[in-house]
């Protein structure tokens, strides 16, 4: 599942964003329109939780813990992950299942703290470092989120969900020239990835780059053609386009 708050991020007031070209101070419909936040819920950036596959003395009782996740008896799932939990302290599986439930029912700082004790015991864990960015920006905490995507990256360079989520980690910081080279690295890694070309599109558009912000929307649109905030921005951008005489 990926592309986690997807255009969420405002980039009015910081530097080029908004403006017709990087720097110029002048401005177009399209960019303007991209620099608004433009909310589309099609899909999450977040993992689901790792299943223990080895066979270990606390397997079956780890399942039991996700069955009740799986069933929606998410109270029930909690008891049984405060038992494994004493049982298996050690264990970055366990504490990466519980944040991943206790994000799910909406306790972000209790999830942070056992994301970071995951990492402490594995501190290469790709998935932990993922999920705990996604977490921070939702509190806003850019920087940190940041630096956890890069770390995930590092450990697992191939998943284009966490580029497309540092991308929007980044662009929701107002720094959008440096989240478009990993929104364009996770449409590389994946060009079926609809979130990673919309997200790359409305960037170029921010920045004024009209011809390369319509490359990436039409590809967005053959991807899902009922994706309307795409449809909309690629129809100002053309506008903007037809009347520089372009």
């Amino acid at each position: 599942m990926a592309g986690l708050l997807l255009g969420l991020w405002g980039v009015a007031g910081c530097g080029p964003a908004g403006s017709g070209s990087p720097g110029s101070g002048t401005t177009n419909a399209a960019a303007t329109s991209a620099s608004k936040p433009v909310v589309v819920d099609i899909g999450g950036g977040t993992p689901l939780p790792v299943d223990i596959t080895a066979d270990t003395a606390i397997a079956p009782e780890l399942e039991r813990a996700e069955d009740l996740v799986r069933g929606g008896k998410l109270d029930a799932a909690l008891a049984a992950y405060t038992q494994l939990l004493g049982k298996a302290s050690d264990n970055e599986e366990v504490h990466f299942n519980y944040a991943h439930l206790l994000a799910r029912m909406g306790r972000t700082n209790e999830a942070v703290a056992e994301y970071e004790t995951a990492l402490k015991l594995l501190p290469t864990y790709a998935e932990a470092h993922n999920n705990l960015g996604n977490l921070l920006v939702k509190q806003k905490k850019y920087d940190a989120a940041i630096t956890h995507f890069q770390a995930s990256i590092q450990a697992n360079p191939k998943d284009s969900a966490t580029y497309n989520n540092l991308g929007t980690a980044q662009a929701t910081a107002g720094r959008v020239a440096d989240a478009i080279p990993n929104f364009a690295r996770a449409a590389q890694l994946n060009p079926d990835y609809v979130e990673a070309w919309f997200n790359l599109g409305r960037s170029d558009l921010t920045l004024g780059r009209l011809d390369e912000g319509i490359v990436a929307l039409e590809t967005a649109l053959r991807l899902r053609p009922d994706l309307e905030p795409a449809s909309k921005l690629l129809e100002m951008a053309k506008a903007a386009k037809k009347a520089r005489g372009f």
